[in-house]
């Protein structure tokens, strides 16, 4: 029985993915997560803690703790405490636990190919020390830069065309990551990278415990310094929990619009918004935007040549970072459910189903040092269990010891005399299929600006532009119609409202999932839809967002929840007339209102 495993190493986190005998790649759980913490504790008797475990001994001594091992590589050498350490060791101890927990997982066995990823800028020195850091962990040792992993798991799940150019956006938890890569013939090659090393998801939690300490240290402003500053045990201990409960307050952010962090005595509560969060972070998050832009500028990819915008990394999933990649490029970012584990992923696909090698695996050292990595295509059967134009993307998440429940797709229930739409853009006006999904559709933005008209129909209200009208619909599906004055040929928008029968707001999770089970089934009968976004952003909503190209039309999707609702905006666009539905299209999603 073989066993592949791919590490992510990263700066914050590392994330370990197995194959076990040829199977789907799946994500190794480790101490509850996805992810485990890159942190080492060096204890006085020699033993090394790695991750969570290194977390918790943090408190007891924090000299003899390193958050950060990947940002010392450079370094050769550590003192945590009294004791020195090479930094490889260091770093190794991080490889070792991962690959430990791979082996548990797969009952023991020995590691055939061991896959690590690194930085696209990183030189012939760090990738070589993080390879004999490595070393004996694996048979065989192969490195790929982290950009192209990402590139060829989006290249698996949504395309990538021949010449073809994808900007990749990581968002991790200590450092940001712009890269640019080109798919040339059987290569995936990185044309440009940049990178903020000083700024990740930690500094938005720090951000946020200012903010936090704004609202509530009026009350005590001694009592909140001990908390945040104090050397006992005891505020070591009340600071690291606070510090976990402002992480997990920020994840929250990033799917409802506001939330209550819970404070020790003698703090109240800190009541914080997205709204709140969002000004605290603009301005980093629109540099790490620009940072697209530059890579784009430096590998001299033109607009046409950008096949997609793909944000990776746990902070990726906070709304504001797709509204502003789409305000600077007008593309609309793909992301995923799990973003953080995207790279993991990605490698070791890219090396094991390498065509090129006996067996399926790349050759040792491929890529190590290098920017250029052969391309895997798809394989045309699909693995037991996946549909096809299934990837690496729907790869369940294994837990050490157990496994995953898979969750029944329910079907929604439905309003006396409506169903739920399901948009499919057809022809010169818009075809409204009755079905089970509520989506809004996105186009480019352009066009003059004329007054705006609103529509204020069933349960629903929204505004447009004035050199737009309303184009009748069916009350039957509770819609609404609109098409421009000058009947550009191919050009609508659709608004439907449809109800679930559960609150969204707290159950999302079932609302997308239904969602995506409708989209897997239609693109399993060979319907055109792809680029299926489960978090995206869109005229400042949180939207699912997909697309659906036609031989005259093209139709953007995305779906907005609303409490028991689920609204669908759909706007479609022929050759000519893009840009100026892009505009309608984003204020009708930008006003919609529900109730």
């Amino acid at each position: 029985m073989s066993l592949h495993v791919s590490i992510d190493f990263g700066t914050s986190s590392t994330c370990t993915v197995v194959s076990v005998g040829g199977a789907e790649p799946q994500v190794v759980v480790i101490d509850g997560q996805p992810l485990v913490p890159s942190a080492v504790f060096a204890a006085a008797d020699g033993t090394l803690f790695v991750g969570h475990e290194a977390e918790r001994q943090a408190a007891v001594d924090p000299a003899r703790f390193e958050p950060h091992p990947k940002r010392r590589i450079d370094e050769g050498e550590l003192l945590l405490g009294s004791t020195v350490l090479k930094v490889g060791d260091v770093i190794r101890a991080v490889l070792q636990r991962a690959v430990n927990e791979a082996r548990r997982f797969a009952g023991g066995a020995a590691v055939d190919l061991l896959v690590l990823t690194h930085p696209a800028d990183w030189g012939s020195v760090r990738a070589g020390e993080l390879r004999q850091a490595a070393t004996g962990l694996g048979k065989e040792i192969v490195l790929v830069p982290e950009p192209v992993a990402a590139a060829v798991f989006h290249s698996a799940g949504y395309g990538l065309p021949d010449g073809g150019a994808l900007a990749v956006l990581d968002l991790g938890g200590g450092t940001v990551d712009a890269s640019v890569v080109r798919k040339q013939g059987a290569s995936f090659q990185v044309l440009a990278t940049r990178g903020e090393p000083n700024f990740g998801g930690a500094d938005i939690d720090q951000a946020l415990l200012e903010h936090i300490g704004q609202l509530v240290s009026s009350t005590d402003p001694e009592a909140w310094a001990k908390l945040v500053e104090g050397r006992e045990m005891a505020d070591r201990r009340r600071r690291r929990v606070v510090r976990q409960d402002v992480r997990g307050a920020k994840e929250t952010l990033s799917r409802h619009t506001y939330t209550d962090v819970p404070m020790p005595p003698p703090f109240s509560d800190a009541h914080v918004t997205r709204v709140d969060l969002e000004s605290l972070i603009a301005a980093p998050l629109g540099k790490a935007a620009d940072l697209v832009l530059t890579t784009l500028r430096e590998g001299r990819v033109q607009r046409q040549q950008l096949a997609g915008v793909f944000l990776v990394g746990g902070s990726s999933r906070i709304p504001l970072v797709s509204r502003l990649i789409h305000e600077r490029t007008g593309v609309v970012p793909t992301t995923l459910d799990q973003p953080e584990t995207v790279v993991a992923r990605g490698a070791l696909r890219a090396v094991r189903l390498d065509p090129e090698r006996t067996g399926g695996l790349a050759p040792a050292g491929a890529w190590a040092g290098t920017k250029t990595v052969r391309s895997v295509p798809m394989p045309t059967t699909p693995p037991p269990g996946m549909t096809a134009g299934d990837s690496l993307s729907r790869a369940r998440t294994v837990v050490i010891g157990g496994s995953d429940t898979t969750l029944p797709v329910a079907k929604p229930q439905r309003r006396a005399k409506s169903k739920l739409p399901w948009l499919i853009g057809g022809g010169a006006a818009a075809a409204i299929a009755v079905g089970a999904v509520v989506t809004v559709l996105l186009t480019s933005s352009g066009g003059d600006a004329v007054a705006a008209q609103k529509v204020t129909a069933y349960d629903y209200a929204f505004s447009y532009p004035g050199h737009w009208e309303e184009a009748g619909g069916d009350k039957a599906k509770f819609q609404t119609l609109l098409q421009p004055k000058d009947g550009e040929q191919g050009s609508m928008i659709a608004v439907e409202e449809g109800r679930l029968g559960f609150d969204t707001d707290t159950d999302r999770a079932r609302a997308v999932q239904m969602l995506r089970s409708e989209y897997e089934q239609s693109v399993a009968q060979g319907k055109p839809f792809s680029k299926f976004t489960a978090t995206a952003s869109f005229g400042g909503q949180e939207v699912v967002y997909y697309q659906e190209t036609l031989p005259e039309t093209t139709v953007e999707w995305y779906t907005l929840y609303r409490g028991q609702f689920k609204m669908s905006v759909g706007c479609k666009y022929g050759p000519a007339g893009k840009e100026d539905v892009a505009r309608a299209c984003e204020q009708v999603v930008r006003t919609l209102a529900v109730g």
